[in-house]
This record gives structure tokens, sequence and C-alpha cells, in this order.
């Protein structure tokens, strides 16, 4: 085998189930590789990259959110949007990660809130600071919030960021229609619905009591079981049971929609941790 062909059975096996978290030093040995040999395979490949993740989210901002939120009757000051209502204002704020990078990926969310225009303290663009207790987020109008898009982590839009070791690079074309999609027939339909505060109250509290539904709680305890599949010290599984209880799921609940860890699999860093046995064993001990 050439180095290069090492280098990746090196990270093939690395990222392998069966040895995660462990450490797979050993195997360099064996293949005749070091670290600098891996770190040089790595640069290459990001190098090679269609548009680093930073780059592929300003293209989104540019294309997809300026032009819709605009066309929506949002004026912007920066990462801010804002429209006027009968007796307030509606402000969403772009919310970037402070871990950016071509190995973490680029990480984002809106914050969504209203102010009264008699209670605005300091500059208007400085509200959402002061709305983060009672705000709502991008994710809560898609269906089962989101956490079924390729582009979920954690409530965070996420663009490419390394899996498997390696770095993605998603076409940014599909970044744009998918968010494009988001906000044009999910987000901003029901926002421009909102004409005043308490409109925007009844709104977050509907959005509420989406978190209560048997799917979500369902989808909770999956990307759970996806995380805590890595821990092979028996605490994940304690964890995962105790959360599963708390969700009030049952082992029928967890085995109705097995098919949707696939998605959390796909949305992790480790595409090849298939956690749907981890899941169903631990389900037989929620009771």
């Amino acid at each position: 085998m050439t180095k290069d062909e090492r280098v990746m059975r090196y990270l093939d096996l690395a990222s392998r189930p069966e040895y995660l978290p462990y450490n797979v030093s050993e195997f360099m040995q064996e293949l005749d590789i070091t670290e600098d040999d891996i770190f040089d395979y790595r640069q290459r490949l990001e190098g090679e990259l269609s548009m680093r993740p930073v780059k592929k989210r300003d293209v989104v901002v540019k294309q997809v959110i300026k032009p819709l939120l605009k066309k929506h009757g949002f004026t912007t000051s920066g990462m801010d949007w804002r429209r006027e209502l009968e007796d307030s204002y509606m402000i969403i704020h772009m919310m970037n990660s402070q871990f950016n990078g071509i190995s973490t990926g680029v990480s984002f969310r809106f914050h969504i809130s209203v102010s009264k225009k008699d209670e605005i303290r300091e500059k208007l663009s400085n509200q959402w600071i002061y709305n983060q207790m009672c705000d709502l987020r991008q994710f809560d109008f898609l269906p089962y919030l989101g956490m079924l898009s390729p582009y979920y982590s954690s409530g965070m839009y996420q663009i490419d960021g390394y899996k498997n070791y390696l770095p993605t690079d998603t076409p940014v074309e599909e970044i744009c229609r998918q968010i494009n999609e988001d906000f044009e027939k999910y987000i901003l339909p029901q926002l421009c619905e909102v004409q005043s505060y308490e409109d925007f109250l009844k709104l977050k509290d509907q959005k509420q009591k989406k978190y209560e539904e048997k799917e979500i709680r369902l989808l909770r305890y999956y990307y759970a079981a996806q995380h805590n599949a890595l821990d092979h010290s028996g605490s994940g599984y304690d964890r995962l049971v105790e959360f599963g209880k708390q969700l009030r799921l049952t082992a029928e609940d967890v085995a109705s929609h097995l098919e949707w860890l696939d998605t959390c699999r796909e949305n992790s860093h480790f595409t090849k941790v298939d956690a749907k046995e981890f899941a169903m064993r631990a389900a037989k001990d929620l009771g």
C-alpha cells in the first residue's frame, strides 16, 4: 500500500465503533505511519475543499437569509434583522458558535423575539440579549423541531466539519436549498402572521407545547443514544436509561421509529456507530 492508503486504512480503523474512543496508536506502528503523515494527509484534503465552512455560511446569509428577510419586510443591521409590529418590534439575531473551523464545521442559530416599543433598553439591536429567556429558535418552526434536518446539531445549523476524522464538503447549493426551504416554507410564513406582542406570546406558547409530543421526546432519546453509544464504560448506558425515564418513553416507543436513528448517525461525528441495538437494549430497562 502507498502511504496515503495506509493513512486511509488507519483512519478507517480509528473511526470504527469497536475502537472508539480508545487509543489506536498501535495501528500506526503496524501501518508504518506517523502523526505527521496523518496531519499532512488531512491538510491536503482540506486544501481540496470546494469552499471553507465559514465561507459557505456567508454564502447562505448573502444569497438566502438576507434576500428572504428583506422580501418579508425585515430591515437589516449586521447579523440582526427587525420588523415593526403594531406595538413592538420583531427581532431576529444570528448567533455564531465561537468554535468554527474546518475540523469543527461552522454552527449558527437564529434567536427570534419581540420587544414592546415602550420597553426598549439601549439599542434596538441589543434587545435579543434581554429576550433570550422568552425567544424562539429557527428549529421551533420546522417539522420534528428540525431534528431530522441534515444540518441539525444540538439546536444549531451545522455546515461540514470532520466526520470519521476526515473533512466533509457539502455542496453549498444543497445547503442554500435546504435553508431556503426552511425559512420560506416554514419559518417566515408563521412569523409574518405575528402583528403584535400578544400574537408572539401565543405563538411561543404553541411552539413550547411541541416539546411534549412523543415524537420529539423520542428523537431526543435517539440523539442521546447516538452520543452515549461511544461510552463503553457503562455510564453512558445508565445515563440513557435515566434520560429515557425522564422522557416518559417505553420500549415500544423506542422501537417505533428506529429508522430515525439513521439521521442521528449521519449528523454525528462518527457515522459508523449504529446505535440501534444500544438504544433498544437500554429501552428494555425503562420499565
